[in-house]
This record gives structure tokens, C-alpha cells and sequence, in this order.
């Protein structure tokens, strides 16, 4: 149980700069109601210590929205660690992040990783980045989804791993996810609903997406696919998220200003 938040905003990376920067303000705004942060004293508030955890594969394209939105954020954490006091005339919170990798590349398990550090830390919120699997085609890429309730990584792909949540972490969380892959089945499925409708036939009904599945299984099981553009997708959308998480708690600070900082 929790908040869950579904923001569509269309193909981001063919739109103009406008529907850009509203896509980032309307974010940022649901970032801030999922972290509990109304009011403008709390955002700006120098006890606020913010740890982005950003999951997946930076190797792997449709993997690597979460470590690439990382790199869009104001990090100030070691800023105000070495001269505290200073920044915090700037308005600057605390904000620190990591990206730790898969199991694969690591040997260890995500959440272990985030929990150690939240555990050192101790930081207020939690905002956790990842990719996502759809269930539908239109989805790919072209929302966002928001929750206060955690993330399960690789869950989509079946590949289940630790659950990371407030009830393991011991602070707020917010989870944000773009859909990036969908499985063949799902493919497959949508393709099929389209043609009927194209063809002025009535469906078939048994040609389920469990039925798809199944019968993708003869070739060596379930696969995965992603848009061939993935490479720019990825790279406009892991924008959106870095600066959106900049506006919810760094109001003042410009477009272009941040443009400037994180590049």
C-alpha cells in the first residue's frame, strides 16, 4: 500500500525545449509530495540529507537510465561536509548518491550495498532510480512512475532480487522508474491487437499474452526488446529525472544554471 504516480509525457526526446522543461517542473512536483515535502522552509532546510540511489547496468543501454540520471544531479555532500555552515547560506541540502551496480558485476546484492550506506549516512529520503519492464508498448519509454512504497530490482525481467523500502532502510523513500524494455510476449501481443484492428476483424481470443509466452518458450525462452533509438531515449529521459530531482529541492537555481554545473 502506498502513493503511486503515472506521468505520460510522450516521445521527450523528439519534443521541443518548453514541454522539456514542464515535463521536469511536473516531476519534480510529485517528488516532492511523495517525500512529504510541501512546504518550502522543509525543502530548504539545512537538516535534509538526501541519498540518490541509482540501479541497473550502465553497460547495458535500456539498463542504465539510473546511473546516468545520477550524473545530471547536484551532488553537495562533500561540499558541505568539508566547510560546513558555508552552503547552507546557498540554500544547498545534502545530496549524495551512488550507483552499485548489478549482482553480477558486484557479488553482492543492491539492496545490501544501499542499506550499508544508508546506515553510515543516515540520510532523511531515500530516491531510488531504475529501469522498468511494460506491459504495454505505448508505455515504452514515454512515462515515468513514481511511488513511496520502494522498488524490487530485476523483478520485471524475472530476475527477483532484494525488496529495498523504507521498512529496510529505516527512512522515507521515493522510487522512480521508466519503462524501457517490454518482453516479446508483450510485443508480440500488441502487434497482434493492432493488426486486428487494421484488418476491421474481431480479435482472437486465444491468442493471450500467456499463450504468446508460452509459445516463445520453444525458442529458448522469454526475450526482451527495446527501441532502436535506445541510446538517445535513454540519454533524454535520464535528464529529465537528474534536473527534475534538482527542482524539487534546488528551486532557484535555473535551467541553464544547471546545465552548466552538471556538465
Amino acid at each position: 500500500m502506498g502513493k503511486y504516480v503515472t506521468i505520460e509525457f510522450g516521445k521527450i526526446w523528439l519534443k521541443e525545449y518548453d514541454e522539456f522543461t514542464r515535463a521536469v517542473e511536473l516531476i519534480s512536483k510529485k517528488i516532492r509530495l511523495l517525500a512529504n515535502f510541501d512546504e518550502e522552509d522543509d525543502v530548504n532546510s539545512s537538516k535534509i540529507s538526501i541519498l540518490i540511489a541509482a540501479l541497473g547496468n550502465n553497460y547495458i543501454t535500456a539498463d542504465s537510465i539510473g546511473p546516468k540520471a545520477l550524473s545530471k544531479v547536484l551532488i553537495t555532500r562533500h561540499l558541505k561536509q568539508q566547510m560546513p555552515g558555508l552552503y547552507d547560506n546557498f540554500g544547498l541540502i545534502e545530496m549524495s548518491g551512488i550507483a552499485p551496480g548489478v549482482l553480477g558485476q558486484t557479488g553482492m546484492e543492491t539492496a545490501d550495498i544501499i542499506l550499508s550506506v544508508t546506515e553510515k549516512i543516515k540520510p532523511s529520503l531515500v530516491i531510488i532510480i531504475d529501469a522498468l519492464a511494460s506491459r504495454k508498448i505505448s508505455r515504452l519509454a514515454t512515462t515515468i512512475q513514481l511511488s513511496n512504497t520502494g522498488i524490487a530490482p530485476g523483478s520485471g525481467v524475472g530476475n527477483h532480487r532484494r525488496a529495498i523500502n523504507s521498512e529496510l532502510l529505516g527512512a522515507n523513500v521515493v522510487s522512480i522508474g521508466v519503462p524501457t524494455v517490454v518482453d516479446a510476449a508483450t510485443l508480440s501481443y500488441d502487434v497482434l491487437q493492432e493488426a486486428y484492428k487494421h484488418a476491421g476483424v474481431e480479435p482472437d481470443d486465444r491468442m493471450s499474452h500467456d499463450i504468446l509466452k508460452s509459445a516463445l518458450e520453444e525458442y529458448g525462452g522469454n526475450f526482451f526488446v527495446t527501441p532502436k533509438e535506445s541510446d538517445i531515449i535513454i540519454n533524454e529521459v535520464s535528464k529529465v529525472i537528474g534536473y527534475a530531482i534538482n527542482r524539487s529541492f534546488y528551486s532557484d537555481i535555473s535551467f541553464e544554471e544547471m546545465s552548466r554545473i552538471v556538465n
